[in-house]
Order: structure tokens, then C-alpha cells, then sequence
């Protein structure tokens, strides 16, 4: 029935609880609540659980499935926290700490002239990164992010969207119809802007790119290096780890550039593709436990 959509796990029910939690409950009782929302996650919900265990195998070859299941408790918990983080930015303009690696990278992104894309992962608190560059930047940012699938969710994250303390310098943008909004990020581009797209998962009707992702063969987005090949701006990789309670690492890696070298454009595009992977397969091995990949990264069988 519709109502009980709610209580599925992509359910709106469970966001709306856990932000109605973050700003009434007692902050001492948090973690408890915290760590029963990801265990409970972590038996009733089969699919997500099932796909993090064998992303986990992939990660850490040769690891028992019993290790890899309280390793997806663990990417529960933290995914928990990374809500609840968000919730207190937005709503009490509660600001992690925050500290920095590869910093030259990160200030030569700031000190870019142009446009550049930012690609990052499903880690840490994408929301919390693009607000503190958003603030740190005089440029405009455009974050790029994929809808929720359970149409209740969806609307519940476009109404947070616009709550509380969203600086002018951010837009948020849902990639609902990947055609239009390929135009528009473009011109944002080669306006000056800074646009960040997550480049380790694929939605329906996106471009993607053959790749190999810890040994296993999957399929990437296309979006943020055609984005770059078109537009000759950089691509800056930048992640966004939790360090411990309301406390985050920000990682910026190389520039990439991305070129158009041959009459293959595939080849050119996978020649970023695979400098992406270069730098975001360390960072996914070294964090493993905040990779908030709900979904086999394995290619499905033709």
C-alpha cells in the first residue's frame, strides 16, 4: 500500500525521524540512537547490506562475509552520522571542524580563474564539503546530486535543500533529466562557476563509461569528464572523509585534464576515467567504512 512506502528503507519516514531525533532529543543520547538506526538498517534491509558486503569483497579481496557484514554496520553507523551532521549544519548552523590534505591542490582550485568540475565519491558529507567551499569562494557552485529514488524522499531532500543557512554562492541541482541539465551545467562552466558531480555511481539515463573499480568490472559516469573535455576546464578530485563526531577531512588530489587527442572520443574520455580512478580508489580503500555505496558496483550480467 502507499502508506507504508514510508517505512521502506528508501523511505521518507526514516529521515524525517532521524532529523525530528537530532533536534529534540537530548545530544548525549545521540549516538544511541545513532547506532540503533544503523543496526536496525543493517539486518532489515537486505539489498543495501548485501551490496556493501560485496563491494567490501572487492575493497578487501579474500575477506569473509562475516567480517564484511559488521564492516556494512559499520558504513551504516557512519552514514547515520553524516545525516545527522547535516541536519545540525542546516538547522543550527552547527559547523564541523575540519582539517586538510593536499591543501596546495585546494587552493589552487580556489585560485582558478576559470570554471573547473569537481568530482567526488559517495563519502563523508557531500552536503557539508561543497557548503564550506561555498563560503570560502567567491565563485558560485553548483552541486550536482542524484534524486532519491522513493519519491517521498525525493521531495522531502528538495524542500531541505533550501532550508536554513544554504549560502547564494551554492545551487543544488537534481539530475532528473540528464539532457537539459548537460546544457546548463555547461554554460555554468564557462560562466567561471565550479561544478561538483559524484563520479563513483551510475543512474538511470546517464551516460556512463566502461571501467574497472578494485579489480571488478562496473560502469562510471561519463558526465563530469565529457563536462570537462567540452568546456577545457580542469578536474580538481576532492573528498569529503568524517574523521570522528562532527569532525571531517577534506581531501583535494591532482588536477585532471581531459582532452580531445584522437577521433575516438570514448578513449579520450576514458583516459580521464581512469586518472579518476588513479586517485579514488586510495581513498575509498583507506575509508572504506564511509563509502555510502548502496548499490553493486559489479556490471551487471548482459
Amino acid at each position: 500500500m502507499r502508506w507504508s512506502r514510508r517505512f521502506l528503507a528508501r523511505g521518507v519516514f526514516w529521515r524525517q525521524f532521524l532529523r525530528w531525533a537530532v533536534l529534540n532529543v537530548p545530544i548525549w543520547i545521540e549516538p544511541a540512537i545513532l547506532v540503533f538506526w544503523a543496526f536496525l538498517f543493517t539486518l532489515l534491509w537486505k539489498s543495501g547490506r548485501n551490496a556493501v558486503m560485496r563491494n567490501m569483497k572487492a575493497v578487501k579481496p579474500g575477506s569473509w562475509a562475516l567480517i564484511n557484514f559488521f564492516r556494512a554496520y559499520r558504513v551504516f553507523c557512519n552514514f547515520a552520522w553524516t545525516i545527522a551532521d547535516n541536519v545540525r549544519f542546516r538547522e543550527m548552523r552547527m559547523i564541523p571542524d575540519w582539517e586538510f590534505v593536499g591543501i596546495e591542490n585546494f587552493e589552487a582550485l580556489k585560485e582558478h580563474a576559470g570554471g573547473a568540475v569537481i568530482v567526488t565519491a559517495h563519502m563523508g558529507s557531500y552536503d557539508l564539503g561543497a557548503h564550506l567551499f561555498a563560503e570560502t569562494s567567491p565563485r558560485r557552485i553548483v552541486m550536482v546530486r542524484a534524486p532519491e529514488i522513493d519519491p517521498q524522499t525525493r521531495a522531502f531532500e528538495e524542500q531541505q535543500k533550501g532550508r536554513g543557512a544554504t549560502p547564494e554562492a551554492l545551487r543544488i541541482d537534481f539530475n532528473t533529466k540528464a539532457a537539459d541539465l548537460a546544457f546548463e551545467l555547461l554554460d555554468a562552466v564557462r560562466s567561471g562557476e565550479l561544478v561538483a558531480i559524484q563520479g563513483d555511481r551510475v543512474t538511470p539515463g546517464i551516460a556512463t563509461l566502461p571501467a574497472t573499480l578494485f579489480g571488478t568490472k562496473t560502469r562510471l559516469p561519463a558526465g563530469p569528464f565529457a563536462l570537462a573535455m567540452a568546456a577545457r576546464v580542469p578536474i580538481f578530485p576532492l573528498f569529503v572523509v568524517r574523521n570522528g563526531r562532527r569532525r571531517y577531512r577534506l581531501v583535494t588530489g591532482s588536477p585532471i585534464t581531459v582532452e580531445r587527442r584522437s577521433r575516438d572520443r570514448d578513449a579520450d574520455l576514458g583516459r580521464g576515467l581512469e586518472a579518476w580512478i588513479a586517485q579514488v580508489e586510495p581513498v575509498i580503500a583507506e575509508s572504506w567504512y564511509q563509502w555510502f555505496h548502496f548499490e553493486p558496483i559489479a556490471e551487471p550480467p548482459a
